[in-house]
């Protein structure tokens, strides 16, 4: 019970604060557009960097990849197969497999997993983050492409590295990286460190990150309203809340070798909503648009339930 006091109500009432603020229009669709850039591009790489510089790459445990992506690519291609049976176009399809495994790993996972875990939770889950878009956004996005093109796989291939060139120049994506590099830098040479001056401005950022992320996320929500499709959205959601976890805990419990915490780490990050990208890239190709909006929102009011239940069984308490 405490996990929930102590991680839930701080990261939801601030999801809360944000869907007011964007409901009472002091926050307006400009304004929002405005404080995702903020926040993406100055605020989470200051947090991402600033957490990955302090890991050695021999610390980093790869099972982590292969458990979640393989356990999400297993469940993603018999969703397509079920949205044909619905009768959804190819490009529909692609939306409601994303939908059902795509998390909002950046918005809402960074600051759940920072209030559970501390920067040593940001490790497994940031790794998850920076293979999350390349793969998933990816194979969606080729896959759109082909439904808008009428099945036509001329110059796809060409486009398909276009996609996973645009997903590797996110700006979640480099600092990761550029963090995991200085770390070793800094390892091989004496006395090479962050200067103090730089950290207190990086400290100061990633400070803000966790709260305006929670706060966009709620504004977003405020905006983007229900729309159609809401039947195989909630389908969409009870497997991204509940049966994706599930399959991810048990494949880690039973077939990998994991540290404990990352388990529990990639086992919640699995049971996130699905990320406002899923309606990002509907919005992008014009497909599915209702079917991604209702899934973001349906499975972020869900999720409250459903993260309680999984932090209450996997016994996590708060830091």
């Amino acid at each position: 019970m405490n996990a929930i006091l102590d991680i839930i109500v701080p990261v939801f009432g601030t999801v809360a604060v944000g869907w007011v603020i964007g409901r009472v229009k002091l926050l307006t669709p400009e304004g929002l557009r405005g404080l995702t850039n903020v926040t993406f591009y100055a605020l989470f790489p200051a947090l991402l960097f600033r957490s990955m510089s302090k890991v050695r790459v021999e610390a980093l445990s790869f099972d982590v990849l292969v458990l979640f992506f393989g356990t999400a690519l297993i469940l993603y291609f018999p969703l397509m197969m079920l949205g044909r049976a619905m009768g959804m176009r190819l490009g529909d399809r692609a939306v409601f497999a994303l939908a059902s495994t795509f998390s909002n790993g950046v918005g809402i996972g960074i600051p759940f997993i920072s209030y559970a875990f501390g920067e040593a939770g940001l490790v497994p889950l940031l790794m998850i983050i920076s293979v999350n878009s390349l793969i998933l956004l990816t194979l969606s996005s080729f896959l759109m492409e082909i439904g808008l093109q009428g099945g036509a796989r001329t110059g796809l291939l060409r486009k398909l590295g276009g996609a996973a060139l645009t997903m590797l120049k996110h700006p979640v994506i480099p600092p990761i990286f550029a963090g995991l590099i200085w770390s070793e830098t800094t390892a091989m040479v004496p006395g090479l460190a962050t200067p103090v001056v730089i950290d207190r401005v990086l400290q100061a950022l990633a400070t803000a990150a966790a709260p305006c992320g929670l706060i966009m996320a709620g504004a977003s929500l405020a905006h983007v309203g229900v729309k159609e499709h809401w039947q195989p959205a909630t389908i969409t959601s009870a497997v991204k809340l509940v049966v994706l976890p599930l399959i991810v805990w048990t494949a880690g419990r039973y077939l990998f070798t994991l540290d404990p915490m990352w388990l529990t780490v990639a086992t919640l990050n699995a049971a996130l909503p699905a990320g406002a990208n899923v309606y990002l890239v509907a919005q992008l190709y014009r497909t599915g648009v209702g079917l991604a909006t209702n899934a973001v929102v349906i499975s972020t009011g869900a999720s409250i339930f459903t993260l309680s239940a999984a932090l209450l069984l996997l016994g996590v308490q708060a830091r």
